[in-house]
């Protein structure tokens, strides 16, 4: 008789970056995908999906750390609509899945904090898959002794409008583009706008938020990939978006509007993006504190 055990496990995507916030910011969106991992004493083909893989690679992991025996056969059964390569941290999703599902199906009692460094090592960067976790609105940054982060409640009367293009533009291939070296005044510009953006963001001045989601560290060179990126910032400002940013690596758009006026944004970033030849979708978020959610054990 084959022996199976499963976790189920719920993961927001994430926008990361923020503009000025390279590698650095991110949040969690009420938006989810569920993982449901089966460990079973019986051989199965791998995983077929990028996105399933990735759940499974992260679940061995943490198997290995734990110095658990490797199962015979792991299936991951992914449900949700977060499109892979369009910057809204499916790659960080679906790794929390696997960790917290494995975690789970050996009774490892590990937090979500226990899990956060294998979690980074396995993404390489934390911005997406720390708000993935732990939820909420979250600065990422490592120091000699690891990782160190901490929470922000983010605004709930805020909405971010994500223009979603039908291309993606993969982060390994758009983290090539980035520029070596800064000059001073870029860097000051980013740390700048850094800080500025979590001041409009806890104050409410949101006001602020154009000047503060301006970014010359990563976007002018991502715009290479993506020639209609600024028209498309411009259309949001236009209709009255606080401030609009490329969410990740891309391709999808960010813009921070009042809810009265979220559905205003989408369409002229939409309109302007038919004018580019662009096929797109637009989907209206809520910036989130709920995180990473163990749904059930089998």
């Amino acid at each position: 008789m084959t022996n199976h055990r499963s976790a189920t496990v719920r993961v927001p995507a994430t926008s990361a970056n923020l503009g000025p916030g390279f590698d650095s910011l991110g949040v969690a969106l009420d938006w989810a995908g569920t993982y449901t991992v089966t460990l079973s004493d019986e051989s199965v083909p791998p995983p077929p999906g990028p996105i399933e893989q990735m759940t499974a690679t992260a679940a061995l992991a943490l198997l290995k750390q734990a110095g658990a025996p490797t199962p015979a056969g792991m299936t991951v059964e992914y449900q949700g609509d977060i499109p892979v390569g369009r910057g809204l941290g499916v790659s960080a999703s679906a790794r929390a899945a696997g960790l917290i599902a494995a975690d789970a199906l050996i009774d490892g009692g590990r937090t979500l904090e226990d899990l956060l460094p294998l979690a980074v090592q396995l993404e390489g960067h934390g911005d997406n898959i720390v708000p993935a976790m732990l939820g909420g609105l979250r600065v990422v940054v490592e120091d000699d002794h690891g990782l160190v982060q901490s929470g922000l409640t983010p605004p709930d009367d805020l909405r971010l409008v994500m223009l979603i293009p039908e291309f993606s533009m993969p982060t390994e291939e758009s983290r090539k583009r980035l520029p070596e070296r800064l000059t001073r005044n870029q860097a000051v510009h980013n740390i700048g706008r850094a800080a500025l953006l979590i001041a409009a963001l806890t104050q409410g001045k949101y006001e602020l938020l154009g000047t503060a989601t301006e970014d010359v560290l990563h976007q002018p060179a991502r715009s290479a990939l993506f020639p209609a990126m600024y028209p498309l910032f411009q259309a949001a400002r236009d209709a009255g978006a606080h401030g609009v940013y490329l969410s990740g690596g891309g391709s999808t758009i960010a813009a921070f509007a009042d809810t009265a006026q979220a559905d205003v944004v989408a369409g002229a970033m939409r309109e302007i993006a038919a004018v580019h030849g662009l096929k797109v979708d637009a989907r209206i978020c809520q910036m989130s504190d709920v995180g990473a959610t163990l749904v059930s054990v089998e």
